[in-house]
């Protein structure tokens, strides 16, 4: 990760002579019709109380860094930015573990580890997405993002049992991205974008102090290119 972020200064540092010898333009007309983006990020979680099953998903929060894949499709509208829908994919590690004081209900299939157990996840999310931001050279990035985020196949990692709940979960997800841009021409871009994102779990089985958010920090890199 060090090495990631070490990179990509250089190359902001190495750019950044060329682009101030040219004046940044904001493209405000003949505006591209559709954007299409591949990105990569690391993120951060803190972790998931599930009250049906009274278990809880340890992510780690800042201790371990976990890949995630994202695409998204967007229309272009005014003054640079764009509205879309996008999508992303990570298999995440976590600790599972359970209270055996909570019975399973009836509708809820899946084993559980009444003792912490090293587990891996199946993380997704679809979201429509407002991206504002784009010009030649440097400029700023904001993206809002509303939408869902899915748990599936959580298994564990000794010998791949499906963990409870086995058909997994989904949770309403909102996130807020800043960061900067570097645009190579009036096509194609490069976004060097810190996300915040809340994730709501529902609270039921769950005392009131307890967390039902699931918070995420990340830091993404995606490319840009307008049909």
């Amino acid at each position: 990760m060090r090495r990631f972020l070490f990179a990509f200064l250089m190359m902001m540092l190495a750019a950044a002579p060329l682009s101030a010898q040219r004046r940044t333009t904001t493209y405000q007309t003949h505006q591209p019709d559709t954007w299409l983006t591949f990105g990569v990020g690391e993120f951060t979680a803190t972790g998931v109380n599930d009250g049906r099953t009274g278990s809880n998903w340890d992510f780690g929060n800042s201790t371990n860094f976990h890949t995630q894949y994202r695409m998204s499709l967007e229309k272009g509208l005014a003054n640079g930015s764009a509205f879309g829908v996008s999508g992303s994919w990570g298999h995440v590690p976590f600790v599972y573990s359970s209270d055996a004081a909570v019975p399973l209900p009836g509708n809820v299939t899946g084993a559980r580890c009444f003792t912490p157990c090293n587990a891996h996840l199946d993380m997704m999310t679809l979201l429509a997405t407002l991206h504002v931001g784009t010009g030649l050279g440097f400029h700023q990035v904001i993206e809002l993002n509303g939408g869902i985020v899915a748990y599936r196949n959580l298994k564990t990692d000794a010998d791949h049992v499906k963990l409870a709940p086995a058909g997994g979960n989904i949770d309403p997800l909102f996130s807020f991205g800043y960061g900067l841009g570097y645009g190579f021409g009036p096509r194609a871009q490069l976004d060097f974008v810190p996300d915040y994102e809340i994730a709501i779990h529902e609270r039921s089985g769950r005392a009131n102090s307890q967390s039902n958010t699931n918070s995420r920090r990340s830091l993404k890199v995606a490319l840009r290119m307008a049909f």
